[in-house]
């Protein structure tokens, strides 16, 4: 129905559903709407909404951090259905308050605190341990850069990506890998429809705290069989190195 990384605009959304005039704006103006068995999020990442709210509502790692309105506790209907696991959650979001919102995903909900107030919830878009999870892309200003590293201490170090940088690669390069050229959308149809890892041609793991990545020139997408052919050797395999190889 919808396509992770795509553009919509609450209109767009409406078309798809098939709503008819009277059930169109109203609650779907808000920043979460039930429509039928499912719900519906509109977030604002980093901007203030259009009625002036700012909630902090931003990206760690692959986890949108997610707040609900002023005045929401977990003590409420809307609250819990949302965290029940009974109803799918189609999250989108977006960086600029007039700008279209991107589908993240239906997302699997991590309550954060049951006395915290607004509610914060924590969404969470496929296995928070596959840190190549697909995502894709809000819109991209040519020439912006995006830092990323943000180094943070687990079990061992590991760095959270810019979510909007690796988006931007997704967008820019396309869902097919740049090996072999395999397209899972392709192949499967809308079970593979977006699939894809991305990789970074300097690994995280050499740079220090902090660096300042291009979407476009820095990040690549690569399918994860030659993505874990790419890191075989030590250093990475270049791109050009493994389609020799393929």
């Amino acid at each position: 129905m919808f396509t992770i990384g795509s553009t919509y605009t609450r209109n767009d959304i409406y078309e798809i559903l098939s709503l008819p005039e009277d059930e169109r704006g109203g609650d779907w103006l808000n920043g979460y709407h039930r429509h039928g068995e499912d719900y519906y999020i509109f977030c604002n990442v980093g901007v203030p909404g259009r009625t002036g709210h700012d909630y902090d509502n931003h990206w760690e790692g692959e986890k949108l951090i997610w707040y609900g309105k002023t005045k929401s506790h977990f003590g409420q209907q809307t609250i819990k259905n949302l965290i029940s696991g009974s109803y799918r959650v189609f999250v989108f979001y977006r960086s600029e308050d007039r700008a279209s919102f991107s589908f993240a995903g239906v997302g699997h909900p991590i309550p954060h605190s049951a006395i915290e107030r607004p509610a914060r919830i924590d969404w969470a878009f496929g296995s928070e341990e596959i840190e190549e999870t697909p995502i894709y892309t809000d819109e991209y200003v040519p020439g912006a850069k995006y830092t990323e590293g943000q180094r943070t201490e687990v079990l061992v170090n590991r760095y959270e990506r810019d979510r909007h940088a690796r988006d931007e690669c997704i967008r820019h390069h396309g869902t097919a890998c740049a090996v072999c050229a395999i397209d899972f959308g392709e192949k499967y149809g809308e079970l593979g429809k977006g699939f894809i890892h991305v990789h970074h041609m300097v690994p995280l793991s050499e740079i220090g705290e902090e660096y300042v990545v291009d979407p476009i020139k820095d990040l690549i997408p690569v399918c994860p069989n030659c993505h874990a052919m790419l890191h075989r050797r030590n250093p990475p395999l270049t791109i050009d190195d493994l389609r020799k190889l393929a």
